[in-house]
Parts: C-alpha cells; structure tokens; sequence
C-alpha cells in the first residue's frame, strides 16, 4: 500500500481500535445507497464490491442478508476486512483480485458496485474498469465524490463530474441508466445550513439528485 493510501485510511479510520464507531458513521452516510442497491437487487442478491477496501459497506449489506464479495488489490486491506467480518459474525467474502481482470467473477453476480474509486482514474479507463464489471453482474453501480467535497477535504487526483457527465460514462461502457441519485446533505457553509434547513426534505431530495450533494451515483444495466 503506498503511503498516500495508507494515510488515507488511517485518517479515515479503518486501523482504528474504536473503527466501530466509524463503520456506524459510514453505514448511516451511505442510506441512500444501500437503498437503491435493495431497489434494483433485493436481498439476498448477490453483490460485488470493486475496490472493498475496509468493507464496511460489505459488512453491513453482509448483515442484511446479501450474498457480498469483496475485492481489493491491497492484500493488508483484504485481511482487515476477514477480521472485521468473522468478528461481527457475518459471511462476507473478501478476495484479492484486480479491478482490471476480473474474469474468475464473471457472470456470477446481481450487481457490482464501487464506491470512491474510479474517479481516480482518466475517463477512458473509467469506462474499461466499468465494462469489466458489467462482465460480472446485470446491474453496475458507481458511485463518485462531487466538487463539494472541496468544501471539506482536499481534492487530489479525484476526476471530477456532474451526474449527467457521470451517466453519460455509464452509457459508453455500453448500458442503459435506469438510476442516478445524489446523497449527502451539505452543511460546509452558512448558506448550505439554511437550505438544509428551509426546504421540505422531498425537495431537497430533488437538489441532491441534480447533484447538489457530496456524493453522486449512477446505476447501469448490461444491456
């Protein structure tokens, strides 16, 4: 793992004695998201998660009946997700694997998904590592940081796009949209507090999925 990564997930505290309390944190964050995944592929459906690393999101869909795998090319993350996993007593899977050669997974899921991780790449190879991940399972989920999230984190190498921008990548590798959404509620300024605040929570609903959240997703269908 290089030190970047490392960093990055220390101070998100996956090797943190108390990262309960953070897997709690993420759980609740991602609502929205475990949402549409039960809304394309009810439980127990089976899932795989590219790029797992803590598998925090594995460990919770684990929880709620799901069949999950998670994969991961950091062999030290891989082993981090096995322990939390056998320590909450649930039956996620986590391999490492390749998110560029995922063919021991083909045609064996209901939906692949991957959080946080593709918009570190250059679109072209964004729309590969999706069309791999088609090969695997009917439906594809990705989900990406929006450029609010400047507001409260430095952005680094993160591509970044508008949800439309994101579903158009979608389409290119070759499947039809049948969901896009954001989540996230902004509280980084003033004014985002008093919109928070102001709107009916369906209207507000409405902003985030324009893409007026921290977070947007797009769903996909191999067609």
């Amino acid at each position: 793992m290089s030190q970047r990564w490392k960093d990055y997930f220390d101070t998100h505290g996956a090797f943190d004695p108390q990262w309960l309390a953070t897997a709690a944190s993420h759980w609740g964050f991602h609502e929205i998201l475990y949402g549409n995944i039960a809304a394309h592929c009810p439980s127990p459906a089976r899932l795989l998660d590219v790029g797992s690393g803590p598998g925090w999101s594995d460990l919770y869909l684990s929880a709620l009946g799901y069949s999950v795998t998670g994969v991961d090319n950091e062999p030290s993350l891989v082993e981090l997700a096995r322990a939390r996993a056998e320590k909450l007593n649930v039956p996620a899977e986590f391999r490492c694997a390749d998110a560029f050669d995922l063919r021991e997974f083909h045609g064996q899921y209901d939906l692949a998904f991957s959080c946080g991780v593709l918009e570190h790449f250059d679109r072209e190879v964004t729309v590969k590592l999706l069309e791999e991940q088609a090969r695997c399972a009917k439906y594809v989920l990705i989900q990406i940081p929006t450029r609010y999230t400047a507001q409260t984190a430095p952005i680094t190498d993160e591509r970044i796009y508008t949800i439309n921008e994101l579903a158009d990548i979608v389409r290119d590798a070759g499947m039809k949209v049948v969901s896009k959404f954001g989540y996230g509620d902004l509280t980084a300024t003033p004014s985002q507090v008093w919109l928070r605040r102001a709107l009916p929570r369906m209207a507000y609903r409405v902003l985030q999925n324009l893409g007026y959240a921290y977070s947007i997703a797009v769903v996909g269908q191999r067609t």
